[in-house]
């Protein structure tokens, strides 16, 4: 690991690179010879001119962001067919508030995981972004990319490990940034979200639960600011772009619209087809264990729960607290320079750095069932606490407890109403710095070297406040009477002189004082430093005489070597560590590992045949790579690919590669922890007094579940359902993991005829399918196959408390589902893609002299996305579904066209047409692992939906451009659903949708 002061010494090393740079573009050397101009596309490190890739790759321009508004990669690449927004691994400006990491962005291509998909840029691989063991699918942070320095985005289908090596399974995103520019260039762009509240049903179930329905909305407001500057040398060997960027995004709260402004809960107690504004029981219960009873205080007394009068409610309503979209400032800043010493020596550089400070918040903290030191999980309360009134101690207590003082144990969720929501503070700041060579080998000028050295350093800061501490809780509920005065057992013996007694038990009792004593603050700080050192060399080998007799271009080969070196170090403090916020999901866990792999690889591009009866072109692609990992893997990656053009029209494409995904350090060395998670909403072996549980007590029972702890809907159902739809799990790292491996294959063609002047167009099969996968079985197959099968492979995950509850702390009480990852899963996704593009003159038409018009579509169908959770297991497929175990919406056709039209009056007008097309809830199919028995006619389908967006561009003077327009044209609602389903914290959606509205922007660009 690098000490800072080396970090210092490279940081300044760049910036006086950058400094030398500009020096030699005012006072250039001798010029140098022209090159005739080659093309590198992404997937391939052969340069050569006019060289074309045999996987799909779509690219979007830096017009796109500005036709969009989009500052924010992440809302750019969010809008391609092939992206999924998983709401349970990804990140975005809109994640789920109840996610312990964030402030980050991830690409998820072909949702296999935002870890499967590899990002570079320009052609260089981005590092981890964040540094939180919490976030299980460590990934490069798409924020670090500012989208006005972005020249355009090439998306990559399927494997590309032979040239990039670990992670491109699912595919590569490769972003191109802007170099050699000159002049100047002041970009200002502002926008808003704009909605008004039409979801009648929501504001149906709002006014049933007397709850403040909201009005209409501008709210979200962003502002961005870029300046970017460039000069060139006199003799055009030079040049030196250097950028500052600023971004910031106001939050916005569920609360402000109605389809998101409370919890919707669809299930047995409301009926499969009758949704309810729903709540958290973390509000004001009180779980007798001894007893099973459930109580609520309602002024100073215990009562059934619930109790329409209680203070707080029966049910907590948390949306209003929650964000629906984060808080966020940025600042970007970077340069890159290059000069040509000769056509032999080329020095080039780059340096960026970001600032991201970001926040979330959700509902006020509070003591959370199954939080306590009890043995159970639960809170011990002394019977003589002079807190209690007499009827609720004698309502939980025998006269002989109350008379000696003993303890017993409840399960208490009581939110903490007098003080605010929990929030979260993210810090991330990153730096990345490149400085290499390249140009002619000499006496060899077929061949072209570049060698080059990346770092690449990230860090996190973390803090997580007003949150009750579990401790301070424990000590707050031992209480006596001292000279009349309730007074902390701990304070009478000495062990902490501040603690404050917690009266929970009046209503209207918790003051300022209590919340003060019992708010804690948990701070996590961590870091990544990646190095790379690559050398490569590439070129042709006609002066060799290597190529075929009936090809016009010679072989083309590339060799290299690499060495990429990864630390990774994440420290909590000792309040996170602990788990004792409450509320928090559990305790942080620390990492310090390193992981290193040596690579070798090399590539071989054959052109067979050209200019011959239907053989336009012929050529064929080879390429291998070799990796050697430190933790003592190895992995061989390779490709065969190849295209064959009979005209100048049509070619056809295909490749296979075989790609792996090397176990990342938190997979490898992540230490095991329990957390809460809504990947498990409810135990089906808890019920109560009015609805018996789901499954039967013969399956309860292989979970762990005896006879009297069975929910069976009468005086027996002692077991706990767990709380805010979340039981828990356990995570952490495996040292014994092997890498994955991917099959990946496309074929397709592309068709530019000749007969239809501006046509391009491509189709293009994909199939990716992943082996060994490096995944947690899903934890709702988990306890299905235990509750039905009985097999201890599965049964052994299911770890109960000693009351028999799914909920619970730490490893040592119990309660949790194994979720540890494990090489066990296998996964396979296949489709078509299709591309379009279509650019007419209209007077070519007979339109006369009123501009162009230019078509662009993408669309992609969804063959099949199956995934098998362990080896023998039933195979399941999520085309066309969502749902709690396919996690996110899979509809089997999404696509965009834009439609655009360039007046002759220096206008841009341009509409866009984003389609998502219907799918079905999972669990009401015939699959054996997806469904649960029951019809949920409610959340059975999501619709179709199509968004309209417009806008314009209007240069004004050479100079000068003004664009405006809006996004949700029709301001559409997201497709609403349980929020038990789309994940609690979510705003009863998934992010797959518009979830702010109608959002509209303008801005400025100015160049010089």
């Amino acid at each position: 690991m690098k000490t800072k002061a080396m970090r210092e010494r490279l940081l300044a090393s760049s910036m006086i690179c950058g400094a030398a740079f500009a020096v030699l573009a005012v006072n250039p050397a001798q010029a140098a010879d022209n090159e005739v101009q080659e093309v590198v596309v992404t997937g391939t490190r052969i340069p050569s001119p006019n060289l074309t890739s045999t996987s799909p790759v779509q690219v979007i321009t830096d017009r796109e962001f500005k036709l969009q508004g989009k500052t924010d990669v992440i809302e750019l690449v969010n809008n391609l067919p092939q992206q999924y927004q998983n709401s349970q691994v990804d990140f975005s400006g809109t994640s789920n508030p109840l996610s312990s990491p964030g402030g980050i962005s991830t690409a998820d291509l072909r949702g296999l995981g935002p870890q499967r998909t590899l990002v570079l840029v320009d052609g260089r691989r981005l590092g981890i972004g964040d540094a939180n063991s919490g976030n299980n699918n460590p990934s490069p942070d798409l924020n670090q990319i500012p989208g006005q320095l972005v020249d355009r985005v090439e998306v990559l289908t399927g494997g590309a490990s032979s040239t990039y090596g670990s992670d491109a399974v699912a595919g590569v995103v490769n972003f191109v940034m802007k170099h050699n520019f000159d002049g100047m260039q002041i970009d200002v762009q502002t926008g808003l979200a704009q909605h008004g509240q039409h979801n009648d049903l929501v504001q149906g179930l709002l006014k049933a639960k007397g709850f403040t329905i909201p009005g209409d909305r501008w709210d979200g407001r962003s502002r961005d600011v870029s300046i970017l500057l460039g000069m060139n040398g006199a003799d055009g060997k030079g040049n030196v772009t250097g950028y500052l960027v600023y971004h910031r995004q106001d939050p916005v709260n569920q609360g402000t619209r109605d389809y998101s402004a409370c919890k919707i809960n669809v299930g047995p107690a409301s009926g499969p087809t009758t949704p309810v504004c729903s709540g958290s029981a973390n509000s004001n219960q009180f779980i007798d264990l001894n007893s099973g009873n459930t109580f609520t205080v309602v002024g100073h007394q215990f009562l059934t729960w619930p109790q329409a009068t209680s203070d707080p409610p029966a049910l907590f309503n948390s949306n209003p607290f929650q964000y629906l979209q984060h808080q966020d400032t940025r600042y970007s800043a970077g340069f890159s320079g290059h000069y040509d010493f000769s056509k032999n020596l080329n020095l080039y550089s780059e340096f960026s750095f970001m600032n991201d400070r970001s926040s979330t918040q959700v509902a006020p903290s509070g003591q959370f069932e199954g939080g306590g030191n009890g043995p159970s999980g639960g809170d011990l309360i002394n019977c003589n606490n002079p807190l209690l009134s007499a009827q609720q101690a004698n309502t939980i207590c025998t006269p002989a407890q109350i008379a000696s003082g003993q303890s017993v144990e409840l399960l208490i969720g009581r939110r903490a109403i007098e003080g605010g929501g929990r929030a979260s503070a993210y810090e991330h700041q990153n730096y990345r710095a490149v400085f290499g060579i390249k140009g002619a080998v000499p006496e060899y000028e077929d061949f072209h070297y570049d060698i080059y050295g990346q770092y690449y350093y990230t860090s996190l800061f973390q803090e997580n406040h007003n949150y009750l501490s579990l401790s301070r809780i424990a000590k707050a509920l031992q209480v006596v009477d001292v000279g009349g005065t309730p007074t902390c057992i701990a304070k009478v013996t000495g062990a902490d002189a501040a603690c404050v007694p917690y009266n929970i038990f009046t209503q209207g009792g918790v003051n300022a004082s209590q919340i003060n004593y019992l708010n804690s603050t948990g701070t996590e700080e961590g870091t990544i430093e990646q190095t790379v050192v690559s050398a490569s060399v590439a070129g042709n080998l006609g002066k060799y005489g290597i190529k075929s007799p009936w090809a016009n271009d010679p072989v083309g080969i590339a060799l290299g070597l690499e060495d990429r070196r990864e630390h990774y170090r994440f420290a909590p403090d000792a309040a996170s560590l602990s788990g004792d916020l409450s509320g928090f999901g559990g305790a942080s866990t620390p990492i310090d590992a390193s992981l290193g792999v040596t690579e070798v690889f090399g590539e071989l591009r054959v052109p067979v045949a050209s200019d011959l009866p239907l053989m336009k072109n012929l050529s064929v692609e080879l390429g291998y790579r070799y990796s050697d990992y430190s933790s003592g893997l190895t992995a061989d990656t390779y490709k065969v690919g190849g295209d064959w053009s009979p005209i100048e029209d049509l070619r056809f494409r295909g490749s296979y590669q075989r790609a792996i995904r090397a176990p990342n350090i938190v997979e490898l060395f992540n230490p095991q922890a329990v957390t809460n998670t809504s990947q498990l909403a409810a135990d089906p072996c808890a019920g109560n007094a009015a609805t018996p549980a789901a499954a039967s007590l013969a399956q309860c029972m292989n979970t762990g579940v005896t006879a009297a702890q069975y929910g069976n809907g009468g005086s027996t159902n002692h077991i706990v359902q767990c709380p805010a739809g979340q039981c828990a799990v356990l995570n952490g790292g495996n040292p014994a993991l092997r890498p994955e491996t991917a099959d990946t294959y496309s074929l397709g063609f592309t068709l530019k005829p000749s007969w239809l002047s501006g046509f391009t167009g491509s189709v293009d099969f994909w199939d990716i399918k992943v082996a060994d996968e490096i995944n947690s079985v899903p934890l709702v197959f988990t306890v299905n196959q235990c509750l039905t099968t009985g097999n201890p492979l599965f049964c052994s995950g299911v770890v109960r408390t000693a009351s028999g509850n799914l909920f619970g702390t730490s490893q040592a009480t119990g309660g949790y589902v194994r979720g540890t990852v494990v090489n066990v899963g296998l996964a396979h996704n296949s489709g078509v893609d299709f591309q379009a593009s279509y650019n007419v003159n209209l007077d070519a038409v007979g339109l006369g002299d009123t501009g162009s018009l230019q078509f662009n579509f993408i669309g992609s169908y969804l063959l099949k996305a199956e995934f098998q959770p362990t080896p023998g297991a039933h195979t399941y497929d999520c085309a066309g579904l969502y749902g709690p175990t396919c996690q996110t919406v899979n509809p089997t056709w999404r696509h965009t066209l834009r439609s655009s039209w360039q007046t002759p009056w220096d206008l841009l007008l341009s509409a866009q047409w984003r389609y998502i097309g219907d799918t079905k809830l999972e669990t009401n199919t015939a699959d054996a692992t997806l469904s649960n028995g029951r019809t949920d006619k409610f959340d059975g389908k999501l619709k179709v939906v199509s968004y309209l967006d417009l806008s314009g561009i209007w240069t004004v003077a050479d100079h000068f451009a003004i664009r405006a327009g809006v996004n949700n044209l029709f301001d559409k609602d997201p497709q609403t659903i349980s929020s038990l389903i789309a994940q609690t914290g979510s705003p009863n959606a998934y992010p797959t949708y518009d979830l702010l509205g109608r959002t509209l922007f303008v801005g400025v660009t100015a160049t010089f």
